[in-house]
């Protein structure tokens, strides 16, 4: 863990937290949200309002910018205030909601924001620590795509999903990808002028902090005890497969970004379903927005939402009859995320009608079993006693009943993670093909789930050592008045809190320190002297023509590393891609070593504009050696050396191809 965090770290974490909230937070507030409630929501609104402005300003020639998403974010607050002015619910509603919950006394909510305080804090330190202060290079799959498309929509401002197909499939019509997190980290790269693996590594080192407050809110909006709220808020930066193993595992910054807010969502859903009233429509409108936000972030969490939120919904059900004002709260939520986000729901729905992916089994199903159980999937070492805790909170969430909706769907994704990681067969691909038929988003999906129900086992164990101090200064002194009582229990829950850092050694930081440097070391994709390569390349080729590179020696980064557009510039998942790829890149992919020979590999060339070439010494894994067209460029007369060090090589098309010759 670092010693001492420089300023600078401080700032980007400020300048990053105030654009991911703070437009989220106006809308919010103007909508007649408050609390807690209000402050775990206002991420989410803020990628609600990127995933409605991200498809909508190229159709009036407005770009993208930190001035344009303040511009949004004051005609949505503004038409969210004038609603609820005509609607006749300003002061009546902002009060009711807030109200509707057990209250809370000022200390509690205190203590509950300190809890979450600390799990920022530790979240903060162990990303600061694994990214050396920031200034590490994401060494996994997506961490390209991711880094490029920031850079892209920075430079450029096109906030379309489907500019994005610059990147590697400019000739694919219909390309769409959610663009969401790219936009609102593309604006922090605009106004704070940081490098783009800054805001990458900035993005990720707030997560743990969005998970605590949204567990704060969703059990504060369920009626929970401020116990409740601060363990599970404490416990959210402890566990290593959510968000941590995310990380090191593909880079899934959006994903992982939606699941994050997934327990705001789910608050703000349960507060209108506490709500009886006849005019729900400004806050199913805000919920709408916030469906938008968790679609233009990753659709497949979407689906999570919806399993989520028909628990709650379930629930409600069975604890009173169905109310007029549900079916009035559901079908003006739906309304609602279909008016703002048609453009991107469009888009995931035919996105999800193409080709599944399939990853092959690692696990026997007992080995599966065990990982769930103990936390520990892909770990050497379980993590005793956040299962231990777990499974108590099972064993006696009858006490905690407003969370066995959220259990129920976290087993579920247990048992998806189960079959995604030992069982084939049409079944477990029709079933886990939402999330990519992939164990390890499944496994943090169960892991969001898991941590509330961890708090459970924390508060009883808290509880229980309440009861038996009681009864002995019972015996021993007769009884005592309940403000005894209550600071006995406050700190009976502050020693087994206490106790929890110290046998976890700080809530797991140094392990997942760890784990998480494993995305961020100086290579194999990318090493220093492959980025010091980058800014040579960047010098020798000012004009911004397209470099010749491999798509899988990490050669890619150039773009968001030096701003020098490379031809390829994510992996290419080539059983996928290589068919619909444009006909030029497709060629040099496969026979660009053929440049001296082939007339159609000189077109290529000519056609894309190329003058330099760069051979990188690593590889992104599960990438091991060079596509077929950059293997024995060393042989290629074509080509003349101009730089080399020792993990890249830059080499100057000297002489024009024959083809373009006469």
């Amino acid at each position: 863990m670092p010693e001492l965090v420089p300023s600078s770290s401080v700032l980007a974490i400020a300048s990053y937290l105030m654009l991911c909230m703070g437009p989220g937070f106006l809308i919010g507030a103007a909508a007649g949200l408050r609390g807690w409630l209000l402050v775990a929501i206002s991420p989410l609104l803020t990628y609600g309002l990127a995933g409605v402005a991200g498809p909508t300003l190229p159709l009036v020639g407005v770009l993208w910018s930190p001035l344009t998403l303040a511009a949004c974010t004051i005609i949505l607050a503004s038409i969210a205030a004038c609603t609820r002015l005509v609607s006749g619910r300003v002061r009546p509603q902002a009060r009711t909601d807030e109200r509707a919950t057990e209250t809370w006394a000022i200390a509690e909510h205190v203590g509950v924001s300190a809890a979450v305080a600390i799990a920022t804090t530790v979240g903060t330190l162990v990303t600061i620590s694994a990214t050396r202060n920031f200034t590490a290079i994401p060494q996994i799959w997506d961490a390209v795509f991711h880094g490029n498309a920031t850079y892209f929509i920075a430079e450029t401002g096109q906030s379309s999903p489907a500019a994005l197909r610059a990147l590697n499939e400019p000739a694919v019509t219909n390309y769409y990808y959610p663009n969401g997190y790219h936009l609102v980290t593309a604006a922090f790269v605009m106004f704070s002028e940081r490098s783009v693996t800054t805001a990458l590594e900035v993005s990720f080192a707030v997560v743990p902090g969005l998970i605590a407050v949204g567990m704060a809110a969703l059990v504060r909006t369920l009626g929970g005890r401020p116990a409740l709220a601060g363990a599970a808020a404490l416990l959210s930066c402890a566990f290593t497969a959510f968000p941590y193993d995310l990380m090191p595992w593909g880079t899934l910054l959006p994903f992982l970004t939606a699941v994050a807010l997934l327990p705001a969502f789910a608050a703000l859903w349960v507060r209108l379903l506490q709500v009886n009233s006849n005019n729900p429509y400004i806050r199913a409108a805000v919920l709408g927005l916030s469906g938008v936000g968790i679609i233009g972030l990753h659709p497949s969490v979407a689906v999570a939402a919806v399993l989520i939120g028909g628990g709650f919904l379930a629930q409600a059900w069975l604890e009173r009859k169905p109310r007029s004002a549900d079916f009035r709260i559901i079908g003006a939520t739906v309304i609602a995320a279909g008016t703002l986000g048609a453009p991107l729901i469009l888009a995931s729905a035919a996105v999800a009608a193409g080709p599944a992916y399939d990853w092959p089994t690692t696990l026997l199903p007992a080995d599966a079993l065990g990982q769930v159980l103990f936390m520990s999937h892909a770990q050497e070492f379980p993590q005793w006693w956040l299962a231990l805790l777990v499974l108590i909170g099972l064993a006696l969430l009858r006490r905690s009943p407003q969370l066995a909706p959220l259990a129920i769907i976290g087993l579920t994704f247990a048992s998806l993670f189960m079959l995604a990681a030992s069982y084939e067969g049409p079944v477990v691909e029709l079933l886990t093909r939402p999330w990519w038929n992939d164990k390890w988003r499944l496994a943090g999906l169960w892991t969001l789930c898991a941590i509330p129900i961890a708090a459970v086992g924390v508060v009883n164990m808290s509880d229980l050592l309440t009861l038996a101090i009681h009864r002995v200064q019972r015996t021993a002194l007769g009884s005592a008045d309940r403000r005894w009582v209550r600071t006995i229990s406050t700190a009976t829950l502050l020693a087994v809190l206490a106790i929890l850092v110290q046998v976890t050694d700080g809530l797991y930081a140094e392990r997942n320190t760890a784990r998480l440097s494993q995305a961020f070391a100086d290579g194999p994709t990318v090493s220093q002297d492959e980025a010091d390569a980058f800014q040579v390349l960047a010098q020798l080729n000012p004009d911004g023509a397209l470099v010749m590179n491999d798509p899988y020696d990490g050669s890619a980064w150039m773009w968001a590393l030096a701003g020098v557009q490379p031809v390829f510039a994510t992996p290419v998942i080539a059983g996928n891609e290589l068919p619909i790829m444009e006909s030029n890149r497709r060629v040099l992919f496969s026979s660009f070593n053929e440049l001296d020979t082939s007339r159609t590999v000189q077109n290529a060339v000519n056609n894309l504009g190329i003058r330099y070439v760069i051979l990188c010494k690593g590889f992104i894994a599960p990438a091991s050696d060079h596509v077929p067209g950059m293997q024995n460029l060393d042989s290629v007369t074509t080509l003349q050396q101009v730089f080399e060090n020792s993990d890249a090589v830059i080499y100057e098309i000297r002489r024009p191809p024959v083809s373009s010759v006469g």
